[in-house]
């Protein structure tokens, strides 16, 4: 008899029986992030938070307390900013030209540009878009997109300078 024939029938199992219990009480340490509402000020009402957690990141002290700069930075004016670990990383050259022949800045101003037409028929705006601020990628499945951008209400419509995410 060979060892294969030997083996015990693997268990199929019954749809109805109870999830694995490994994972019922675990914390995902990857959230998904609430779908954004249009419109809306993500940073509102927020204060801005040193993690400690992420003090263990960095292996001196001189580097962890920039990282805690740049973030206090990138939250007063409530935009994106790098988290070691988070699987996101900066887009550095928007000037890079990808495998379809535009540029980073061209892609990203494109998307950005999809978000604002969206914006504006949705929520009856007159916003138009002015430049890219800083971009963050992550794969997720799919890509996922973080970018900090700046735009304006169209002129004659009021031409304050407003942060976009």
């Amino acid at each position: 008899m060979t060892e294969q024939q030997s083996s015990p029938p693997m268990k199929i199992q019954d749809v109805d029986e109870e999830e694995d219990d490994r994972y019922s009480d675990t914390h995902d340490p990857y959230p998904l992030d609430p779908m954004p509402e249009w419109d809306v000020d993500s940073y509102e009402g927020r204060e801005y938070e040193s993690d400690p957690d992420h003090r263990e990141l960095f292996s001196d002290e001189e580097r962890y307390e920039q990282y805690r700069l740049d973030k206090r930075k990138a939250f007063h004016s409530k935009g994106f900013i790098y988290i070691p670990l988070s699987g996101s990383y900066p887009i550095k050259d928007l000037e890079e030209i990808g495998y379809d022949n535009k540029t980073n800045r061209e892609k990203m101003t494109n998307l950005t540009n999809l978000c604002i037409k969206k914006l504006n028929e949705t929520k009856g705006k007159t916003v138009e878009f002015v430049h890219i601020v800083r971009v963050f990628k992550r794969w997720a499945a799919a890509w996922k997109s973080s970018i900090t951008f700046m735009a304006r209400r169209v002129p004659g419509q009021g031409g304050d300078i407003s942060r976009g995410l």
